[in-house]
């Protein structure tokens, strides 16, 4: 598929890109780091305001935050090896964490940047790496998916909105499998003159698809989303039993699920606003009290969001 790069700087125009990049992954750095402070000295007031925590689990909610990140990370790397791109460990790392302080963007979008660096530091094409980013996510929608329909069919809740995702997602790897249906797209957009000349690229782009969206890779990819994304459904779990409320691994693990796909297809900067509005409104259907509720909230969205913006302002100064 891809040619396998193993390291080494690119030449060139890459040494007088290096200053200006830079300066903008610093400028980047430091602008997430505002807002991410700004937002989370809000949600420190509201933890406190709760008050009545047994700090005893907070230990295992701060092993468990962090293994969502890590098996995200062996996905990112699988997806690149399955290109055939081989990077520097040490530097892959760098450059998987700096994506996660662009978590911040609607749909994730922002991370992006990882293609970018990329292709700035080994020429790797962007049309190559852009699909292991869709793919990341796509897969995470998939695991999402899994995980909120367990809960789903025991709590009778959301079963319209998964259903509608779970199509949506359904039918795009089904295209993206499917070589002729791909060739017709591009057949109608080579009728468009302005669109010509993006022709090669997406069929660039949809070969990539289709080495990593084989059923193997799929269902690997899927299998470790499951898994990260159920430990941060136990940080909901560990959270709510630490504020002396009561709420079984299952809903914990369908409310943290549910609440990010509302989050992903609402569009809106890392879910915000959408995601801390459905854990919470949940919570209170289940019969917690407010201010149990409300915390458990802060403290999910501490371990599904703003760890990962703080990781990845770090990566964004290492990078």
């Amino acid at each position: 598929m891809a040619e396998e790069r193993t390291g080494g700087p690119g030449g060139g125009l890459g040494g007088l890109r290096r200053p200006f990049r830079g300066w903008f992954l610093i400028f980047l750095a430091l602008g997430t780091a505002l807002t991410a402070g700004i937002a989370m000295v809000g949600d420190l007031k509201g933890l406190l305001l709760a008050g009545g925590m047994d700090y005893g689990y907070l230990p295992l909610i701060l092993v468990l935050a962090p293994l969502n990140y890590c098996l995200r990370y062996v996905k990112w790397r699988y997806f690149l090896r399955r290109l055939g791109i081989l990077i520097p460990e040490g530097q892959n790392l760098i450059i998987f964490t700096a994506g996660l302080g662009l978590t911040l963007t609607p749909g994730k979008a922002g991370e992006l940047l990882k293609s970018y660096l990329l292709w700035e530091r080994w020429e790797i094409p962007v049309t190559t790496t852009a699909p292991v980013v869709v793919a990341e996510r796509l897969t995470d929608g998939v695991s999402l998916l899994i995980l909120a329909s367990l809960g789903s069919l025991h709590y009778r809740q959301g079963g319209t909105v998964l259903l509608v995702v779970g199509g949506a997602m359904g039918a795009f790897i089904l295209f993206m499998q499917t070589p002729l249906l791909a060739t017709c797209l591009r057949r109608l957009l080579g009728k468009i003159p302005l669109l010509r000349r993006a022709l090669p690229f997406l069929a660039q782009i949809q070969a990539c698809f289709r080495q990593i969206l084989q059923p193997t890779p799929l269902l690997y990819s899927i299998g470790l989303g499951v898994v990260s994304w159920a430990f941060e459904g136990l940080v909901l779990y560990l959270a709510v039993q630490a504020l002396g409320g009561q709420i079984s691994p299952l809903g914990a693990i369908f409310i943290v699920s549910f609440s990010a796909i509302i989050g992903a297809i609402s569009f809106l900067p890392g879910g915000l606003v959408a995601v801390e509005g459905t854990i919470l409104g949940l919570l209170l259907a289940a019969g917690l009290a407010t201010n149990v509720a409300a915390a458990a909230t802060i403290i999910t969205r501490f371990s599904t969001l703003w760890l990962g913006v703080a990781l990845g302002v770090v990566g964004l100064f290492l990078a």
